[in-house]
C-alpha cells in the first residue's frame, strides 16, 4: 500500500500543476482505490484528461479510471456495494451525485405472520426480550410477535452475506439484534429494509418524510424538501448509522411515534446481522459531536480514531479500520461517562443489506 500510495502521489505531480501535498488512501475491496482529497480544485476537463495520462506501478506501465468521488448526474455509480451506494441519501458530508436507479426492493412487498406466544419460539423471543426488564419508563409486557417475510429483502441479504464472505475470506457470523425506531415507519422499513441515516433533516413538507417525527431525512440527495443539513443534537452519538442492541431494555429508548391514545402499544424490531470482521471501540469520544458525521466505516483513515476517541482498549478485528464491517461500541457500565461513552454495548451498521427484519414485538409497558 505504500508503494501504491508513492505511485499515486507521482503520478500526480507529473500530471497536475499545484497539486499540493493530497491526502492519499489506499482502499481495497472488489477493487482497489486509491481516494485522493486535494486543497484545491480541479477542473472537469482536467480530471477526464487524466484517464489517458500513463500510471506507473511498480515500474510497470498501465491504464487507470480517474472519477470526481462525488460522481455527476447520469453517470453509472461505481461506488455501489451489495447493491447499495452510501452516498445517494447523502447532500453534505460525502453525496454521490450519479445516477442510482430504483432500489432492489422497489415494489417489495410483505407478509407477517403470528408467532404464538406459547410456542417454542415464542418463548424463545419473548423470554430473551424480558431479560433486562424493567425498562427506563417501566416494566414491559409482551402482547403479540410476528413474524416478518419479504422475499426480496432476503436475497439482497443473502446477497451480502455472499459479499462479506468473498471480501473476508470466510463466511460472517449471524446474531440476532434488537432496533428500536419510530413506528410511524416500520412499513418502510420492512419493504425496505433498515437504511442509514441521510445527513439531511426530514421537512414536515416531505410527503415521504414529513408528519413522522423523524430527525432525519428518509429520502435520497434529490429531494426538493429535505435540504436543511442535520447537526448534531446529542444524537447519532457513534455515526450516521443503523444502531442496535443486545438487549431489548437498549433497543427500546428508541422506539418512539407510540400512540398514547390508541393504547400505546410499543414495537420493536428483531433482526439478523452479519457481523464480518467488527471495530471494537471501547473508550469515551474526545467530544460529544466527535463521531456525529461518520457516515461509513469505510471512510475511516488511520489516523481518525485516535482523534475522535480516547481509548480504553485495544481495536478488535484483523482488517485496517476502513475494511472493518460493522462497529461495536463496548458498554463500559461503571466506567461510563453520559454523552462520551455508553453503559450497554450497542452496535452500528451503515448497509441497509447488513440486517434484515425478522420478528416484530409488539408491548406494553406498565
Amino acid at each position: 500500500d505504500q508503494q501504491l500510495e508513492g505511485d499515486v502521489r507521482r503520478f500526480l505531480e507529473r500530471h497536475v500543476a499545484q497539486v499540493g501535498r493530497p491526502e492519499v488512501r489506499i482502499v481495497r475491496g472488489k477493487f482497489t482505490q486509491a481516494k485522493v482529497k486535494l486543497s484545491v480544485e480541479l477542473p472537469r476537463k482536467e480530471v477526464q484528461a487524466l484517464n489517458s495520462k500513463p500510471f506507473v506501478e511498480c515500474g510497470v506501465e498501465r491504464s487507470v479510471t480517474v472519477d470526481d468521488a462525488h460522481g455527476s448526474s447520469g453517470q453509472k455509480c461505481p461506488r455501489s456495494i451489495a447493491g447499495y451506494c452510501r452516498g445517494r441519501n447523502l447532500r453534505y458530508v460525502d453525496p454521490c451525485w450519479c445516477q442510482h436507479g430504483p432500489l432492489p426492493t422497489e415494489g417489495a412487498t410483505y407478509t407477517m405472520e403470528d408467532v404464538p406466544l406459547q410456542s417454542a419460539k415464542g418463548d424463545e423471543i419473548v423470554s430473551a426480550f424480558m431479560q433486562s426488564a424493567p425498562f427506563h419508563s417501566g416494566t414491559p409486557r409482551v402482547l403479540a410477535v410476528r413474524s416478518i417475510e419479504n422475499r426480496r429483502l432476503q436475497r439482497q441479504h443473502e446477497s451480502y452475506r455472499r459479499y462479506l464472505t468473498e471480501k473476508n475470506g470466510a463466511a460472517p457470523r449471524q446474531v440476532e439484534l434488537y432496533h428500536g425506531t419510530s413506528v410511524k415507519i416500520l412499513d418502510t422499513v420492512y419493504r425496505h429494509g433498515l437504511f442509514p441515516p441521510s445527513d439531511t433533516d426530514a421537512s414536515e413538507e416531505c410527503p415521504v418524510s414529513g408528519g413522522k417525527g423523524l430527525r432525519t431525512s428518509l429520502c435520497d440527495n434529490g429531494c426538493k424538501f429535505c435540504t436543511r443539513r442535520h447537526a448534531w443534537d446529542r444524537c447519532h452519538m457513534f455515526g450516521l448509522g443503523v444502531y442496535l442492541g443486545d438487549l431489548a431494555q437498549k433497543s427500546h429508548r428508541y422506539v418512539s411515534g407510540v400512540d398514547r391514545d390508541a393504547g400505546g402499544v410499543h414495537r420493536m424490531v428483531v433482526c439478523s446481522v452479519l457481523f464480518g470482521d467488527a471495530l471494537k471501540l471501547e473508550g469515551h469520544l474526545t467530544t460529544g459531536q466527535a463521531m456525529h458525521d461518520v457516515f461509513s466505516l469505510r471512510a475511516l483513515g488511520p489516523d481518525d480514531m485516535p482523534r475522535m476517541v480516547t481509548a480504553l482498549g485495544e481495536e478488535g478485528g484483523r482488517m485496517p479500520v476502513e475494511q472493518k464491517d460493522i462497529l461495536f461500541v463496548k458498554g463500559l457500565r461503571g466506567c461510563c461517562r453520559p454523552g462520551f461513552s455508553v453503559f450497554n454495548s450497542e452496535y452500528i451498521s451503515f448497509h441497509p443489506y447488513q440486517c434484515l427484519p425478522l420478528y416484530e414485538i409488539a408491548y406494553e409497558v406498565q
